[in-house]
């Protein structure tokens, strides 16, 4: 048996911001409180359902999983103290620390088995995909996904302590996962009682994490308090969060001048005005925003014509004088500073580049593809609409790839403006042609990414199907080496870049404005976008 105390997770890039600017009072009431200004609300803190960056920050300052992240991007001992890897490396046993629920309940590793059968067996659990093969590889994973709902996952509360996990194969990132909110406890006897309501207030909810929900105007403010029932709670060192949602950038910029908000984030429109100022900051973070072609259109199918739409977009223009918020260009499928390699390099270091042929060279190379499509599909003119949120760095991001595919002769673009949650629902509909899209990676490893494109994920909302491409991963799944397994990645990635189901755009930058009194916003490019445990506000 192997004993770990702790794992580092090199391959995670993790930026603790710290601030500075002008220092203000932006307390809730009485204490020491840090006040957010946030662009989208949480949809859901249930755990089990969540699907979002904002309810991933809001769901891990309240409640903790067996692992978590420090400030450095390493993996470390949460509710789970220590864990035993057996020499075969497919049984994890999690030894629980003594912890309790805000209602005072115990934590215990029933509420992990519970969480974690509950959301594999519902369908509409979206995250349930990753206790599976393209996940963590629990054993009996892909069988529940599959549809034998008699099964329960391959995992055991050998006592209120100990949570054993048996996985059907070796999965290198597996502890890292285990920072992920879909893995995280949920105690039964309370979710229970709550039904449905689960999540969708403060009234309905109860914590273990350095935070609890106190109060959850919707679409306006959450505040947070801190919960001494924490099991840490003596390093949690402000009295509580406010959490503003202010959609306009611009509004909370001045929110931020005037000393009513200690952090927020800037669009591209702001960062001109605000780059010198030294409160501003900027990130790379790691969300891939991608375009994603759907295969029902008939134009579509053709992939010359994905080819010649891929190609044309000039990405280096975007970046620097569209976005210039420190987002750079990535025309495959997997962004940088992701994931290291048996080589020690970066994958995007070893990998090819896609599609980031500038201006003149690429607007030729997309007419070539052009033309051919013309000749394929048999037609000269074709309209298709771009599906797209009407926020930073969505907006502005589509605005420029419309006018950059229009540069073909005969391609018009409409343009479908939808807030985030209707963009979602209309991607799970197939009610698109073209549509910008993003995603954050979960763990890190390449296949965070990868897997989202084989056949039947729930994100593939596009339904590409390559047989070549299932089993180039089935390849890489089965490797006998790291270096197999690396190489089988990239293999894979050429094949999509060849298929072309979606094509890389630019991986974002985060500009933002930080109070110089405040310390310990943790942006991690992996996983949960921002940790608010280790927050410190000087009076």
């Amino acid at each position: 048996m192997k004993k770990f105390l702790s794992l580092a997770c090199s391959s995670m890039m993790l930026i603790s911001l710290v601030g500075c600017g002008s220092g203000t009072d932006t307390k809730k009431s009485d204490g020491n409180y840090v006040t957010l200004a946030k662009e989208n609300d949480v949809i859901s803190m249930d755990s089990r359902y969540a699907t979002d960056g904002m309810s991933f920050e809001m769901i891990a300052a309240t409640v903790e999983g067996l692992e978590t992240m420090d400030k450095d991007g390493n993996i470390v001992p949460a509710l789970a103290e220590s864990y035993d890897v057996s020499d075969d490396g497919l049984i994890y046993t999690f030894h629980l620390r003594d912890a309790e629920w805000s209602n005072g309940t115990p934590v215990t590793a029933a509420d992990f088995t519970y969480a974690w059968n509950a959301t594999i067996k519902n369908p509409a659990a979206e995250y349930a995909y990753l206790f599976g093969s393209d996940g963590a590889c629990i054993k009996n994973a892909d069988e529940i996904l599959a549809g034998d709902t008699d099964l329960d996952l391959a995992i055991a509360a050998k006592d209120e302590k100990t949570f054993e996990v048996t996985l059907a194969k070796q999965c290198p990132y597996f502890v890292s996962l285990m920072s992920f909110p879909v893995f995280y406890p949920v105690n039964e006897a309370y979710a229970t009682e709550q039904g449905d309501q689960y999540g969708l207030t403060a009234d309905n909810l109860i914590a273990n994490g350095p935070y609890k929900l106190v109060s959850w105007s919707k679409g306006n403010k959450l505040v947070l308090e801190k919960n001494d029932s924490y099991w840490d709670a003596e390093n949690v060192k402000v009295d509580g969060i406010n959490v503003n949602i202010v959609p306009e950038a611009s509004t909370s910029a001045l929110d931020f001048e005037s000393g009513n908000t200690d952090f927020t984030k800037l669009n591209s429109t702001l960062v001109d005005k605000y780059k010198d100022n030294e409160a501003y900051t900027t990130v790379l973070e790691g969300y891939l925003w991608y375009l994603q072609y759907n295969y029902d259109n008939k134009y579509l199918q053709n992939e010359n014509l994905r080819k010649a739409i891929s190609t044309v977009i000039d990405r280096e223009d975007l970046v620097e004088n569209v976005l210039k918020d420190g987002s750079i260009v990535c025309g495959g499928f997997v962004p940088e500073a992701l994931a290291t390699g048996p080589d020690g390099k970066d994958y995007r270091e070893s990998a090819p580049e896609y599609f980031n042929m500038l201006a003149e060279d690429g607007l030729k190379a997309a007419q070539e593809y052009w033309d051919k499509a013309k000749q394929e599909l048999g037609v000269n003119e074709i309209t298709l609409s771009l599906l797209y949120e009407p926020s930073d760095p969505s907006k502005p991001a589509a605005e420029f790839i419309q006018s950059q595919i229009q540069q073909l002769d005969g391609i018009t673009v409409e343009m479908v403006s939808q807030e985030k949650e209707n963009r979602i629902e209309k991607q799970k509909a197939g009610d698109f042609d073209m549509v910008l899209t993003r995603w954050g990676p979960d763990y890190a490893d390449p296949t965070t990414y990868l897997n989202l494109m084989l056949t039947g994920n729930s994100y593939n909302y596009g339904k590409y199907s390559s047989k070549e491409y299932d089993a180039k991963m089935a390849e890489a799944a089965n490797a006998k080496s790291d270096e197999e397994r690396w190489q089988k990645l990239q293999e894979a990635e050429a094949i999509l870049m060849n298929d072309v189901p979606v094509v890389g755009v630019f991986q974002v930058g985060g500009a933002s404005l930080i109070n110089k009194n405040v310390t310990g916003i943790e942006n991690h490019a992996v996983g949960v976008p921002y940790i608010y445990k280790n927050l410190e506000k000087k009076e």
